[in-house]
């Protein structure tokens, strides 16, 4: 990803922000559809923050800062990869850096194919090794790996990764954590709550993958691997990034086949549009990502524009709980 390609989508949606400002002295603050809600999350994806170019933090840190001053608290802030642009210390260091000025909540944070892949300053393995490090520093963890569990309010998330040591693109998921991810799954708990997978990668055949993106999924064999892992239990929703549709309606899902949101053989898939650069289809600005409000029988997922303010109604999704 070049420099230049960042710069015209980060100014454009900055001007967005400006003229958000003037239409709207009162920005809408971040609230849950429902008194009841059990669990309130913001999700975005594909940060691709740059050392060399810092309004891509300053970018972020104008979301972080809409999650922060919630009307309905939110209980943690997930980010699914391509944190930065070439995985390099410095812009590491910046995005964690900008995580902890912005938002001191839970966060939970998956690595993608510009983190690991196009690393510029070490190898693959250095690379998670020093993003597990940050990440404990930042959260007062002690996750070991990159690919890693948690629970937040009895709610399980489960964060994938690539473990392949010279792959640019397409990630690898050896045995020892397709192992893992069946057993957390299976460990979760009750049936009736909702279970997250969080992975930079959508699985093929998913969202209009090949449309958007060719050969932009997980690859085989591991989208075959994590899928029948998945759709052994009930209520999994797998949250992903990578392929930069933006959001998608029934227009764009009618004529291209491209959905931000899927359900198949009983899992539901959810793929994020690009918080730092353009997307593709549908709405294509930065700045975007998603509300993810669980009550007691369903889960409600609500589009909105985090630098902006902005809540993009027709495009809200409810899924009834198993």
């Amino acid at each position: 990803m070049s420099l230049t390609s960042t710069i015209i989508p980060i100014i454009v949606s900055a001007l967005v922000a400006a003229m958000s400002s003037f239409t709207s002295m009162v920005p809408a603050r971040i609230e849950a559809k429902e008194d009841d809600v059990l669990l309130n999350l913001s999700v975005v994806s594909d940060t691709h923050l740059d050392e060399k170019f810092s309004p891509l933090a300053w970018f972020l840190g104008i979301g972080l800062n809409d999650m922060s001053r919630a009307k309905t608290p939110v209980d943690a802030v997930l980010v699914t990869g391509d944190l930065t642009n070439y995985g390099d210390e410095g812009s590491i260091d910046e995005f964690f850096d900008t995580m902890e000025k912005h938002w001191d909540g839970k966060a939970i944070i998956a690595m993608g194919n510009h983190d690991i892949g196009h690393v510029e300053d070490k190898e693959a393995e250095e690379a998670r090794q020093y993003f597990v490090e940050k990440y404990n520093a930042y959260q007062g963890t002690n996750i070991e790996k990159s690919y890693y569990s948690t629970e937040i309010d009895g709610y399980k998330f489960i964060v994938l990764t690539d473990q392949s040591d010279d792959s640019w693109d397409h990630p690898d998921l050896f045995r020892d954590q397709l192992d893992f991810l069946d057993a957390e799954l299976a460990s979760s708990g009750s049936d009736d709550k909702p279970v997250f997978v969080i992975s930079h990668w959508p699985l093929a055949g998913t969202h209009g993958e090949e449309i958007a993106w060719d050969d932009g999924d997980m690859g085989e064999p591991y989208t075959t691997q994590v899928q029948q892992i998945l759709e052994k239990y009930e209520n999994v929703f797998f949250i992903s990034g990578h392929i930069h549709i933006g959001l998608n309606g029934n227009f764009t899902s009618e004529k291209y086949g491209v959905s931000y949101y899927d359900r198949i053989n009983g899992v539901n898939y959810l793929n994020l549009p690009s918080y730092g650069l353009f997307s593709r289809f549908g709405t294509v600005l930065g700045g975007k990502g998603y509300q993810i409000e669980v009550y007691d029988d369903e889960v409600v997922i609500r589009a909105r524009n985090f630098v902006t303010h902005k809540w993009f109604g027709n495009y809200e999704t409810v899924v009834e709980l198993d």
